[in-house]
């Protein structure tokens, strides 16, 4: 229904003779990792109204409307849709972020008077071999900035030369901040002690982190946010008992003292609670599902752990090579890389200096971008 809706809602917000800026990604994940860019064009174009596509309900549902004059499903890509798009919109610039490509959506924008530029795209040649459509839309794109010297390769051999690398625009990103209550809840349940926040996690992680939790004589707080909410929340409270609370059951009287693990059971607060804690365990390593965002304690500037599957994961490889995270394979190497972390103050410090020197090393994709722009 809200793809149907896509062309009212282009009428209702724009006239024939506006200026517009078009981004479109695939979905929030896409959206947070290029807002900071989207802040910085609108500065820029101040002129300019801001249309914002969706294909995902992730995005649509969860973006900011502030930033936009217009946010819309894209309508699936038929010339009768491009033509009729375009027939609405004359957009002076198109984005399309990470590893959006959609061919005739390029080649309509361009014949509209429109430049079309591609972000931060991790481009794999044996992902675009299959599909040569993409490739005729890569070739069309006016500028393509790529996450690194691999994508700018392949890109280059299909055969755009306007190319530059502009580096991971997640290092660029803003993580949002708890709302007062959470962040009021969370620090009372902490009260200053040594805090490790488990993010998501999948059973492989879990059955290590809950036997150490369990069988720890230490005074620690912690904080475990599963992957997958749907019975996993409770399943992991009743593994620890009542020493153990789902953050939905917090009230405003809750004696959070009492307990020494929350267990959040919604989705949204994890990339903000790693600020609050001393050390940070990331899920998916230790089983196949695949690592998690690891840029987020990174962020804040915290020792992170990891599981043992990572390779696949070039923040990870730099990041164990620049000492601020730790790989473990099994429960031995997860108890004493925690053990050494709470003893070794010394050791914390030093962790968290690396992550903030590799952090800070990594910025300034948005400015490569704004810089390029003609």
């Amino acid at each position: 229904m809200g793809r149907k809706n896509s062309f009212k809602k282009l009428n209702l917000c724009f006239k024939k003779d506006d200026m517009i800026i078009h981004i479109h990604c695939a979905s929030h994940g896409e959206y947070l990792l290029s807002k900071k860019l989207i802040e910085n064009l609108k500065k820029r174009f101040e002129n300019h109204k801001f249309l914002l596509s969706f294909i995902s309900p992730s995005g649509y549902e969860n973006v900011e409307n502030d930033l936009f004059d217009c946010i819309i499903y894209l309508p699936l890509a038929s010339n009768k849709n491009c033509v009729k798009f375009y027939n609405i919109i004359k957009p002076t610039a198109t984005f399309f972020i990470k590893n959006e490509v959609w061919p005739n959506y390029i080649k309509h924008a361009k014949l509209n008077g429109s430049k079309v530029y591609s972000v931060g795209g991790n481009f794999r040649t044996n992902f675009l071999k299959k599909l040569l459509k993409i490739n005729s839309g890569i070739k069309q794109f006016d500028s393509i900035y790529t996450l690194n010297e691999k994508s700018k390769k392949v890109i280059e051999s299909i055969g755009n030369k306007n190319t530059i690398i502009c580096g991971d625009l997640r290092f660029d990103a803003d993580i949002s901040k708890l709302t007062k209550k959470a962040s009021d809840n969370i620090s009372k349940f902490i009260d200053n002690k040594t805090c490790i926040v488990f993010g998501s996690t999948w059973r492989e992680d879990e059955d290590i982190i809950l036997h150490y939790i369990k069988n720890s004589d230490r005074k620690l707080k912690y904080i475990i946010a599963p992957h997958e909410i749907s019975n996993n929340p409770k399943r992991i409270k009743k593994n620890l008992g009542d020493e153990s609370i789902l953050y939905s059951d917090i009230k405003s009287n809750t004696n959070l003292q009492e307990f020494s693990c929350v267990i959040v059971d919604n989705i949204g607060m994890l990339s903000a609670l790693y600020n609050y804690s001393s050390i940070s365990y990331v899920g998916g390593g230790m089983g196949k599902k695949g690592l998690h965002n690891t840029l987020e304690p990174a962020y804040f500037s915290k020792p992170i752990i990891i599981g043992k599957n990572y390779q696949k994961f070039e923040e990870a490889n730099e990041m164990i090579k620049n000492g601020n995270m730790i790989s473990i394979s099994n429960y031995n190497e997860f108890y004493n890389a925690i053990e050494s972390l709470i003893d070794n103050e010394n050791l914390l410090i030093k962790m968290s200096k690396k992550c903030k020197e590799y952090f800070d090393k990594k910025k300034g994709a948005v400015k490569i971008i704004l810089n390029d722009l003609k």
